[in-house]
């Protein structure tokens, strides 16, 4: 007995209809009939009742169409998980990344990946936001790190990263004496600012930011990412505000103070098309998962934390 006589036989049963059923298996109906028969001849016993009026299931027939859907249930699940294997051993992950959010974080999670999954290869790919969301929209890319807040039918977002934003300033500064700077008293400091198309949000909240501290920022020089801002910002061309984990990448000739003001965390999420059931991609999330629930934080949020107390 083979899978297919299950299936033929399921096929038949369900439809009691030798015609229908051939049609439902895009086969002619004689063969269909012969595989039946010679099925019943293996068993020992007749499935069908054939008459003129069709066909109707026996006893024997009742009770082999339960257990035919179970074995051919069960053989499609086992189909399923040696093909989930073998992807697993053998398939691409694409991570789409942007500069500012590659962090230690970020690179915890793919050496662990790397470790439990040797036989994926991993492809890296930079990009910004707004790229990374229409790349893993499109499929070109599988999963990517993404500065909130977003919004998109297609896609999953979880947060992984939270980061403050603060001042950076030239080493040197008067107001680097400060503790914690009130961002009225950069009113008059030049910036070194992201451009507007590269990063609106984050333009946007830093906008709203200083026109609540009654100014309206003097953008002396546009730069990105980050870490350009920041050497901007040493070389002496303004000063500027970053998110936090910037000061793990560039600290020298320049400092880091806190804002005096609340201001809105800047989220960090990873993000994934609704889609991709891939379980190398199931994987991956489970180590970012594992990341975060372990509270792995950036070397500079420890400095930050330090140098307000």
């Amino acid at each position: 007995m083979e899978l297919r006589h299950l299936k033929y036989f399921v096929a038949v049963a369900e439809e009691l209809n030798f015609r229908r059923a051939a049609e439902r298996l895009f086969m002619e109906q004689p063969p269909l009939s012969r595989q039946i028969r010679q099925l019943e001849d293996e068993l020992g016993v007749e499935l069908f009742y054939r008459n003129r009026q069709g066909v109707s299931l026996t006893a024997a027939g009742r009770a082999f169409l339960d257990e035919a859907r179970l074995a051919l249930a069960q053989a499609e699940r086992a189909a399923q998980a040696a093909r989930q294997a073998g992807e697993a051993q053998q398939t691409k992950l694409v991570i789409g990344f942007s500069i500012c959010v590659f962090n230690r974080l970020l690179s915890n999670v793919i050496q662990t990946f790397r470790e439990i999954a040797p036989a994926v290869s991993i492809s890296l790919t930079e990009a910004s936001t707004a790229a990374q969301v229409q790349a893993i929209a499109t499929k070109d890319i599988d999963v990517g790190f993404v500065h909130l807040p977003l919004d998109h039918p297609d896609l999953c977002f979880e947060t992984v990263l939270t980061e403050q934003l603060v001042a950076v300033l030239p080493q040197g500064h008067s107001l680097a004496a400060l503790p914690a700077i009130p961002l009225h008293l950069l009113a008059n400091e030049p910036f070194v600012l992201c451009p507007e198309q590269v990063k609106p949000d984050f333009y946007y909240q830093i906008m709203r930011l200083c026109e609540q501290a009654g100014f309206q920022p003097k953008v002396a020089q546009e730069a990105t990412p980050p870490e350009v801002v920041v050497s901007f910002v040493e070389a002496g061309a303004g000063v500027s505000l970053v998110a936090s984990g910037a000061q793990t990448r560039h600290s020298a000739g320049v400092v880091y103070r806190a804002i005096a003001e609340s201001t809105p965390p800047i989220e960090v999420a990873v993000a994934w098309h609704k889609q991709n059931q891939s379980p190398t991609l199931s994987q991956f999330l489970r180590v970012v998962r594992d990341a975060r629930s372990k509270q792995i934080s950036l070397p500079g949020h420890d400095v930050f934390a330090q140098m307000l107390l």
